[in-house]
């Protein structure tokens, strides 16, 4: 099946702002130590100017560029929190209450007669949660969980559409902060990382999937993200280079 890419230009016809499972792990040593073929980064941004930016970018945008299968109970990448970072740790989560999803408009999602049990129950169409229940689950700290038995908890499934989201402070709180150069985005995806920690049971497929990050001002400006670290679990993902856009699993961006 067609993989889905939709790129900058889709996330301008999607209309967003402007145009408007935790993996438990202990994200001490974040800052990235990237791939061979990525150059290192300098651990703190120069500073350039003596105020902050007239149009600063406030939105994380992250697009589902996962190949569409829908055998699953949570078709595309499954996305459970935003975190982002300076060299010094954490400075904040997803904003609660910020989160907005937009469906994939030109199509090419899962519907409920296509996934396990006819129903896509983590996607926005899901017979079991109200789409907003899910995309609340992407704010604050990164907490999700996969049960074997019980429903699952804490991430949502982007099924070929686009999540965008503010950050607040360590515990999701308002106000949002501004974007800045020099700073990390990292996004957590369930994958492999979730068995290791116990977030998942041991016999979960959690595979890694695939998408972009974008970060967005007011005004509706974009800034497309470079991926500089995988997670270590996540052994089938490809290496990342040093125009590698896609995530894949958890994984870390640099803002430009």
């Amino acid at each position: 099946m067609k993989k889905l890419m939709l790129g900058l230009t889709c996330v301008f016809a999607m209309g967003l702002v402007g145009c408007s499972g935790g993996d438990g792990t202990d994200d001490a040593g974040w800052l990235p130590t990237p791939d061979a073929a990525v150059p290192v980064y300098d651990s703190a941004p120069v500073a350039t100017d003596t105020g902050p930016a007239p149009d600063p970018y406030v939105w994380v945008v992250i697009q589902d560029t996962e190949q569409i299968a829908c055998s699953t109970n949570g078709p595309g990448t499954d996305i459970d929190g935003v975190a982002l970072y300076d060299a010094t740790g954490v400075l904040g989560v997803g904003m609660i209450g910020s989160a907005l999803f937009t469906a994939n408009p030109l199509g090419n999602a899962c519907d409920n007669a296509d996934c396990a049990g006819s129903n896509c129950k983590y996607a926005a169409i899901s017979l079991t949660f109200t789409p907003e229940d899910l995309v609340a689950r992407t704010e604050g700290p990164a907490d999700a969980t996969v049960e074997e038995v019980l429903s699952d908890t804490g991430y949502f499934s982007l099924n070929a559409g686009t999540l965008q989201m503010q950050i607040g402070d360590a515990n999701g709180l308002p106000p949002a902060k501004a974007l800045k150069s020099g700073d990390y985005i990292k996004v957590y995806e369930v994958d492999q990382s979730y068995i290791a920690s116990g977030a998942a049971y041991s016999g979960c497929t959690c595979g890694p999937e695939h998408y972009t990050v974008a970060l967005q001002t007011a005004a509706g400006a974009l800034v497309q993200l470079t991926a500089v670290q995988l997670d270590p679990y996540n052994t089938t993902c490809t290496a990342l280079t040093a125009t590698s856009i896609e995530g894949c699993g958890s994984t870390v961006f640099m803002v430009p």
